[in-house]
């Protein structure tokens, strides 16, 4: 029985030290999922459409791929950090910092979820350009934690930085996984750039309010993080933030002329980017969960906007489609209008 106690614990601990209680390892699953179902909505709108069921199968692999991949970060996080950890309010409980789980134990489970990694991305991909994917990946894992760092500092890097490139370079993969090879690595990056510098730019934005819960403890251990640039002017900065990230949709969306993606990527966006900078209190550094969370809950937006995207152009939501031709009638024309038979260009 205590055995089996030991084990329950151990498997508890694990699941703890990976995050996978919490929410925080499914921001990894957004921009696979985007990615995807865009690629799929542009296959389609270019003539060359693919199954439904297809695209939810490779949607769920990236899933599972960035969720675990995810986790592994996570545990290589704690264990660089596990000291530092330790003398902070909100993670010395942490099951590193605190001496429930040993390093040993730690990477030994870490190199479990990176193998399940790999070999999800490798059956996602059919086993085309996996490590062109995953080293650059992999890479920022391995220096997120050192970013944090003073040196970093110094040479003008941010952990945030490293996490908005880390979580922009899971889009490609994504990508190239609907268009089954036949794009090479130059026009994945043309097409992808602008989701990739959204992506870039949200990261930096939502992790700067998160890790602004933190402000105290890490201004006595000197922990290097973004908000230290705008010094008292925190909200300032987030302000810029977001309006960044604002700016960029409009380039993601023009090629799509898609009237619901305008909807409900632009417009909801907007307003919840305007509602959470509200919610901001520079004096009340617990606020910067509040938007932690309100950006998750637009992850999952998105997602499910993404994916009525792609029922949209695929014609499985014919009456939906009516109703989006309507718009032409109100003087939005072609920058609204989607005409599913054209060859111009779904995204860029």
């Amino acid at each position: 029985m205590a055995g089996s106690q030991s084990t329950t614990q151990l498997v508890r601990t694990l699941i703890d030290v990976s995050r996978f209680d919490k929410y925080n390892c499914l921001f990894a699953i957004f921009p696979g999922a985007w990615s995807i179902f865009l690629a799929a909505a542009s296959r389609h709108a270019d003539g060359d459409p693919v199954p439904l069921d297809w695209v939810l199968h490779r949607a769920t692999l990236a899933f599972m791929y960035t969720y675990l991949l995810s986790g592994a970060g996570m545990v290589w996080n704690d264990w660089i950090d596990r000291d530092i950890d330790a003398q902070v309010a909100r993670t010395k409980n942490r099951p590193l910092a605190s001496g429930r789980l040993s390093t040993r134990t730690a990477l030994i489970w870490m190199l479990v979820q990176y193998a399940a990694s790999v070999w999800l991305m490798d059956s996602m991909l059919s086993g085309q350009k996996v490590w062109t994917f995953m080293l650059p990946l992999t890479t920022g894992i391995v220096l997120y934690p050192f970013g944090k760092r003073p040196t970093s500092r110094k040479l003008g890097i941010y952990p945030q930085y490293i996490l908005g490139a880390s979580s922009a370079l899971t889009i490609l993969p994504a990508w190239a996984s609907v268009y089954e090879g036949s794009v090479s690595l130059k026009d994945l990056g043309v097409q992808c750039l602008p989701l990739c510098v959204f992506l870039f730019l949200w990261t930096v934005y939502f992790n700067t309010a998160y890790s602004y819960q933190d402000i105290k403890d890490d201004c006595k251990l000197n922990v290097n993080s973004s908000y230290v640039l705008a010094g008292s002017y925190v909200r300032g900065l987030l302000l810029l933030q977001a309006l960044a990230v604002v700016l960029v949709i409009p380039w993601i969306l023009h090629a799509s002329g898609s009237a619901w993606l305008w909807f409900s990527w632009l417009g909801v966006w907007t307003a919840s980017l305007g509602e959470q900078l509200y919610l901001f209190d520079v004096k009340d550094p617990s606020s910067g969960g509040k938007v932690h969370r309100r950006n998750f809950a637009l992850g999952i937006w998105n997602v499910l906007a993404c994916f009525v995207e792609l029922l949209l152009v695929s014609g499985s939501l014919e009456w939906f489609s009516d109703f989006d031709k309507e718009f032409e009638g109100f003087g939005m024309g072609k920058w609204l209008l989607r005409d599913v038979g054209t060859d111009s260009g779904y995204y860029p």
